[in-house]
């Protein structure tokens, strides 16, 4: 990420070399959008609800922000119509009252399809990411992507294009920006289609072998 790029810039060991960025890449074949009244279905979420997905290695690490989404949950309306859907080891508290299903830890590509073609909004309320793979792979699947401002997730997420920032922990302003993208299905829509655009274009294996492939070209010809 770029932000990693900055901190190993103003390293004293490392800042004297050269740095290139080469995001992370993913294969973009595999994470794409789905169907999803089908994943719905598989399930047995309604429909009709708005559903707001959470994805983390672990859901009760204090530094993927759960406890921020809940009190940012909190603070939706009924007319927002959500449903949560979480991954991730343990089974986190939740005191938003809504609806939900936490599935546990998932570590299969075609069931993590499954699950990001489901939801309506990804939100990674991480107060510490070096980069955000997950945020990446919902793009993949088309899902706008909301989160904080922070470390590597703003190199993905670009607000009013493929989802919308908040300031790191205010979760006033990260409420606000669920509610938008919840409450405005023609701008998910258009978001949706550029996640996946932007997922396929610059963050594709075959595009990340092509920078490594020119980043050592470049150094054979110096």
């Amino acid at each position: 990420s770029r932000w990693l790029a900055e901190q190993a810039q103003g390293s004293p060991l490392l800042g004297r070399f050269p740095v290139s960025v080469i995001p992370l890449g993913l294969d973009t074949r595999r994470f794409a959008p789905g169907k999803k009244r089908e994943a719905r279905i598989a399930l047995d979420i309604p429909l009709g609800a708005n559903v707001i997905l959470f994805v983390a290695q672990s859901a009760t690490d204090r530094r993927k922000g759960f406890s921020l989404l809940d009190q940012a949950l909190c603070r939706l309306d009924e007319s927002t119509n959500a449903f949560l859907l979480s991954l991730g080891h343990g089974n986190p508290d939740i005191m938003a009252d809504l609806p939900q299903l936490h599935l546990g830890y998932l570590n299969h590509n075609r069931l993590l399809k499954l699950a990001y073609s489901v939801a309506d909004v990804f939100v990674i309320p991480s107060l510490q990411e070096s980069f955000g793979q997950t945020a990446l792979e919902a793009m993949a699947c088309g899902t706008p992507v909301v989160g904080f401002d922070v470390g590597g997730i703003p190199d993905m997420v670009r607000p009013g294009v493929t989802g919308l920032l908040a300031p790191v922990g205010d979760v006033d302003a990260l409420a606000e920006a669920i509610a938008d993208l919840l409450h405005d299905p023609a701008r998910r829509k258009d978001m949706s289609m550029k996640c996946r655009s932007i997922a396929v274009e610059e963050y594709a294996l075959e595009v990340q072998a092509r920078r490594y492939a020119q980043l050592y070209q470049s150094l054979l010809d110096q």
